[in-house]
């Protein structure tokens, strides 16, 4: 939906549509990825084993925020290369491509995950029932213990 609502907004650009024109197409996109992160976020933590859901949380945020910055790069860099902020036509032709990068890799993102997701699928069920449980570790006793004035 994201791709789509991105498509959309690119052809409203080379047709100088106004304001209300983009309405539909920002509320598709935002719609997109708000259907998408909660998405990524549970099935990043349920393919995790209970002992490593922290560092699959760690993960998951630092790859969103590179994921972030790397989109913000990709984009900026295709619109310097085709257009600059001097003119209405300058910015128009550097806005188009970088929103059709961003479109392109958006729908990139989705055909990934979704064949991530039926591989996934059948290796997830097998390795959580395989999965051990947590041992405690016992307490040590007072005997054992050393510091100043203890032997």
């Amino acid at each position: 939906m994201q791709a789509g609502g991105f498509a959309w907004i690119v052809s409203l650009a080379a047709d100088h549509a106004g304001y209300t024109s983009y309405i539909p197409p920002f509320v598709i996109a935002g719609v997109g990825i708000s259907m998408a992160l909660p998405c990524v976020a549970a099935a990043a933590l349920s393919a995790a084993p209970p002992r490593l859901l922290g560092k699959a949380a760690g993960t998951l945020n630092t790859l969103q925020q590179f994921g972030s910055v790397f989109g913000v790069a990709v984009a900026s860099a295709v619109f310097n290369a085709h257009g600059s902020l001097t003119s209405r036509a300058g910015v128009l032709s550097g806005f188009k491509p970088a929103l059709g990068v961003a479109a392109g890799l958006s729908l990139l993102g989705a055909m990934v995950a979704t064949g991530m997701r039926s591989r996934s699928q059948s290796r997830a069920g097998s390795e959580h029932r395989q999965e051990a449980p947590l041992a405690v570790p016992a307490a040590i006793p007072a005997t054992q213990t050393s510091g100043p004035g203890r032997q």
